[in-house]
């Protein structure tokens, strides 16, 4: 019996190792493709072209996170919220680890008042990014202000204040004016 399960066992661990060798060559050659162009067009503020391109582009490469969170961004640059949600959600189907994503997605959410789902996904993207983005913690703060979770806010403002957001500090002297800062 034993001898039964090494004849199926050793092939199929050397069949694993071949494939992960070769993945190891072919890896470094293949170059990921480049979207300067939808870019360049996102940078100049015209969302309506870089929304087509990147539609084309989603049509070739439908698994691509990255293309999808690019046309998130094109939906949240015309005001189409539920689009942007949309894209961002497919984008993290299929990366859940880039930051940025869960923050555009919080950011979308946000827009549509929906403020305790745009505070989890702050919340996702600064675990993501370590405490480190003040943006993202000025965004998570004003969430948490319409949730009702005023202190915590304040923390968030002050964390993003003293990473010098200036925005942050804003918000601390008009919203909360009897702050001592």
């Amino acid at each position: 019996m034993e001898w039964l399960l090494t004849l199926f066992f050793v092939p199929y661990v050397a069949t694993l190792l071949f494939f992960n060798w070769v993945e190891k060559k072919l890896s470094g050659r293949i170059i990921p493709e480049s979207y300067e162009e939808g870019e360049e067009l996102m940078g100049k503020k015209n969302f309506t072209d870089a929304l087509e391109y990147f539609t084309e582009k989603i049509s070739k490469s439908p698994k691509s996170a990255k293309l999808y969170r690019f046309r998130g961004k094109c939906h949240l640059g015309l005001n189409n919220f539920y689009s942007a949600i949309y894209d961002f959600e497919q984008s993290l189907i299929f990366d859940n680890t880039v930051p940025e994503t869960y923050f555009l997605k919080g950011k979308a959410l946000y827009k549509i008042q929906e403020y305790d789902k745009a505070f989890l996904e702050f919340d996702k993207s600064d675990w993501h990014f370590r405490g480190e983005n003040a943006e993202v913690l000025r965004w998570r703060g004003m969430a948490r202000y319409f949730i009702n979770q005023k202190e915590e806010a304040i923390r968030d403002f002050t964390k993003a204040m003293n990473m010098g957001d200036e925005d942050a500090q804003h918000i601390l002297l008009t919203k909360f004016k009897s702050l001592k800062i």
